[in-house]
């Protein structure tokens, strides 16, 4: 393609009459256009004014949320190759059946032989989950992983103390085994 004086005049004339044009569509559509408190981003299809959250939504009132320090001690406790899972049966709900218990107990030493522990579990995001419930983030890193692995994880609040949700114990088993 060869530019030349002509063609780039040519261009930039063609650009000037569509920057016109639209400028005049803007000016037409501005005055047809609602005043400001009819404004709404229907782009996004949210509602007007400030009632959009920008922060996680608060616990209910008297209820408590565990601290990251809290829930990793949980999840490392749980996670232990070391204790066998009879010892961990109070740190989940429902407790732990004896197969899973047997299952997760040889996953955890094999995981341990093959040099995947010390592992640890960075918490984020703590949020309620209903009453005595909690839900998170859990970053899961060891020597063997190639980056965190994270799990949201959900918590229950029993007597006091944070116990895993059965799920997410087996979930997090299979993470911090895998």
């Amino acid at each position: 393609m060869r530019l030349t004086v002509k063609s780039v005049a040519t261009s930039v004339a063609a650009l000037g009459s569509i920057g016109a044009t639209a400028a005049g569509v803007t000016s037409i559509a501005s005055a047809a256009a609602p005043g400001p408190a009819d404004v709404r981003p229907a782009a996004v299809g949210a509602p007007y004014g400030p009632a959009l959250p920008q922060d996680p939504v608060p616990p209910a009132p008297g209820q408590d949320l565990p601290t990251p320090d809290q829930l990793s001690s949980l999840c490392n406790q749980a996670t232990d190759p070391g204790v066998s899972y009879t010892t961990k049966t109070n740190l989940v709900e429902n407790g732990i059946s004896p197969d899973e218990g047997h299952l997760a107990d040889h996953d955890l030493r094999k995981a341990y032989r093959d040099g995947k522990f010390p592992e640890t579990f960075a918490v984020t995001n703590i949020q309620p989950a209903g009453p005595n419930a909690a839900q998170a983030d859990v970053a899961i890193s060891g020597p063997k992983f190639a980056g965190p692995v994270t799990k949201h994880l959900a918590f229950i609040n029993q007597g006091g103390n944070w116990i895993l949700q059965h799920d997410s114990a087996i979930a997090l088993i299979q993470a911090a085994t895998g």
